[in-house]
């Protein structure tokens, strides 16, 4: 059955369903979605700014797996990844993006803890409660890195009574994977454990036609304990321990995005999707620890919490640097990170007429990091020195910031009417030392010491929210967010080296709307966002990445989220998100060349997905959907397009009280799509590709 065939079957099959559920359709009771967005807790409906939430039920059905896989299902959310898993994602939230060198400018932020690098977005989803997607600045609310928006991961706490959970998986690829949490109360009412574990392996997606063996073989570990201790009715303090290992092979395990050019550069004679020839297969490596202690104090008219986190983490790979059979040379990449943040946070209790926020955060990292290549037989014969004779580049890269932050809420005309202010300021210290460039343990550039630069910046939010009736609500935003500048340590020119901070202006009007009677929630949200020295990433090669300052990039766009109950059982939801990211005046006095009007890089024109649930008391469950991401420009020349693509999953199961059996399908029609890359000019444009057609089967014990 060819792949049309299946896309009318399924299409079929969904319309037949969904008519014969019509037919009985009543009325029905929209269920209210509760965030703490804000800080507090809140009806989802009733926060007047843009915020999507996947909740535990939405990620179970989906079966979103990791951190890098929640952009599939949120408008104007996308991921850019280099395809090995030790290295950084890219994440960027309506056209302004994590850049891989320097801060992020989408924050992560699990169970109130900070992931205050470009390293953490790549990391394993289990035992989640809900994921919260903030969209522009957020810097009132939240410690560091919100210029663009905020990905807020709340995971399941510990309660006070017995339970636990397994899950088992296996599918195609030889992948299999275990699942199993217990929650235990040590003392009751008082002391309680909660602890998770996660198991997983598979083969890899691509076909390495050099050896005939696959490459991007995955193997994973994450555990996780979280201890909550009531000291009093008002005082409970948490500790939460992690431990995540990522051990793959095929570092960097890319595929041509220019298969004919890649087959005359290679001598290829067939050269199919995810396929890729490489005479080196590489590696990669990722450990990460992290603890937190958080204390949370309720008094009658305000809340206290401080959190404490730690976080150390080791990166390694290894890569085939030429990404063909030749023997020419081995990149490398590594990465020690040791990080340690504290937040203060004095807040009201909730209360409809005055709500406000204060609070303080402090973040200190240092980082060792190095990247370049070993010159492989060919290369290592031509310059007659010895095999795998390093050229590497080195550095110890440090990060401050202190910032203050608050935000207040005030109401009027019976509540009808909302007034939000609120003023941040942050102050950033960044530090380059021993940064060096040797061949062969020789110098050949110039060792950079003591590099320093200190900025400091305030930051105002302004809102007004308005409830035309008690379901519907319009709201506009205005506020400033930034970006620290830094270094950029793979660069010998001093002056290059050095990039500013990034400061964005972002404008937000929209309405939140449900109508119980007819089972439909609508949300619309439209933004503008100016923003100065963008900073903007330049790839040299697949280990050499710089950052450069653009004059500015302006930024519009529109998203509409809804849901629409066709009866109790059967749900139909959309999302659609279009953006318009464009460079102001950007000379490219490398290139020569200027780059004014240009789209920037890989940010989709738009991206939407549509989904269709049923599920019945009888314990009947379905899901399919449909994720498309629009065509973008692969680099700031413009010169060369990624094309859209659509991913078509599905999948089927039998509930019950206490377990649970589904198959599922991802990818049906097998579709070769890339999510980043680079340009290397002997066998063109390599990509990483998204997965391939993959089949699933899960069980679920609770007990």
């Amino acid at each position: 059955m060819n792949k049309k065939h299946v896309l009318l079957s399924l299409s079929a099959s969904l319309v037949i369903l969904s008519n014969s559920l019509m037919a009985d359709k009543k009325s029905v009771e929209l269920s209210d979605i509760t965030v703490t967005a804000q800080k507090t807790e809140q009806n989802i409906q009733k926060v007047p700014m843009s915020v999507n939430v996947l909740d535990e039920f939405f990620i179970e059905d989906a079966g979103i797996k990791n951190t890098r896989e929640i952009a599939s299902y949120i408008p104007n959310l996308t991921t850019m990844h280099g395809g090995s898993r030790d290295y950084f994602s890219r994440i960027a939230i309506r056209g302004i993006s994590n850049t891989g060198v320097g801060e992020p400018a989408v924050a992560l932020y699990i169970d109130d803890v900070s992931y205050a690098d470009l390293f953490a977005f790549d990391s394993p989803l289990f035992e989640v409660e809900r994921i919260e997607v903030l969209k522009g600045p957020q810097g009132t609310l939240y410690g560091k890195n919100t210029e663009a928006g905020v990905i807020n991961i709340i995971t399941k706490k510990p309660s006070n009574e017995l339970s636990g959970r397994v899950n088992l998986e296996a599918g195609d690829y030889d992948s299999k994977q275990i699942m199993a949490s217990l929650n235990l109360p040590l003392i009751q009412d008082k002391l309680f454990l909660k602890m998770s574990a996660l198991k997983s392996k598979r083969d890899g997606y691509i076909k390495n036609l050099y050896t005939s063996t696959d490459i991007d073989n995955h193997d994973t570990l994450s555990l996780r304990a979280n201890m909550l201790y009531k000291v009093t009715d008002d005082l409970e303090a948490s500790l939460i321990l992690g431990y995540q290992k990522l051990d793959d092979d095929g570092g960097f395990p890319m595929t041509s995005m220019e298969k004919g050019k890649y087959k005359n550069a290679t001598g290829l004679s067939s050269l199919d999707e995810f396929e890729s020839s490489f005479n080196y297969k590489g590696d990669s490596q990722a450990k990460t620890k992290t603890s937190a202690l958080k204390f949370d104090y309720s008094a009658q008219e305000y809340d206290f919490v401080s959190i404490t986190s730690y976080r150390d983490m080791d990166n390694q790979s290894t890569l085939d640097g030429d990404f063909s059979p030749s023997k020419n040379f081995i990149g490398f990449n590594s990465r020690e990170l040791d990080s340690l943040s504290q937040e203060f946070r004095l807040s009201s209790t909730n209360s409809s007429s005055f709500n406000w926020i204060v609070g303080t955060y402090f973040n200190k990292e240092n980082a060792n990091d190095e990247t370049g290549y070993k010159l492989d037989e060919t290369y290592a014969n031509m310059m007659g020195v010895p095999l795998y004779s390093e050229d590497k580049m080195k550095a110890d890269l440090s990060s401050r910031d202190i910032a203050i932050f608050g935000q207040s809420t005030i109401r009027f005309f019976d509540d009808r009417l909302g007034l939000t202010t609120g003023l941040r300021y942050e102050k950033s210290k960044r530090s380059m030392d021993k940064r060096t460039h040797t061949f062969a343990g020789v110098n050949t550039a110039t060792p950079m010491k003591n590099m320093e630069k200190t900025n400091s910046i305030v930051l105002p939010k302004l809102s007004l929210d308005y409830y035309i009736n008690k379901n519907m609500m319009v709201y506009t935003t205005a506020s400033k967010g930034y970006k620290a500048g830094g270094f950029s340590y793979a660069v010998d020119n001093k002056e290059l080296a050095e990039f500013d901070p990034e400061i964005s202006n972002a404008l937000e009007v929209g309405i939140k709307s449900k109508f119980p009677n007819l089972g439909l929630t609508f949300n619309m949200a439209a933004f503008y966002t100016k923003v100065d020295d963008y900073q903007d990433r330049i790839q040299v090669n697949p280990t050499t990445i710089m950052q450069a300052n653009v004059t500015e990039v302006d930024i519009k766009g529109l998203e509409f989220e809804t849901s629409y109950s066709l009866t109790s059982n059967l749900t139909l939801s959309g999302n659609f998100g279009l953006v318009s990211a464009k460079y102001g005046d950007y000379e490219d006095l490398i290139a020569n060349k200027n780059y004014k009007d240009n789209k920037v890089a890989m940010i989709p024109k738009y991206d939407f997905n549509v989904g269709l649930k049923y599920r019945n008391p009888n314990g009947i469950f379905a899901n399919f959907e449909a994720l498309h991401t629009g065509e973008k420009q692969f680099d700031r020349s413009n010169e060369k397009k990624v094309e859209s693509y659509t991913v078509y999953n599905a999948k089927i199961g039998y509930e019950q009280d206490n377990w649970d059996l589904y198959f599922g399908v991802k990818n049906i029609t097998n579709k070769e799509y890339f999510l980043d890359g680079f340009h290397d000019t002997t066998v063109g444009y390599m990509g990483a590709v998204g997965n391939p057609r993959t089949f699933n089967v899960a069980f679920n014990y609770r007990f």
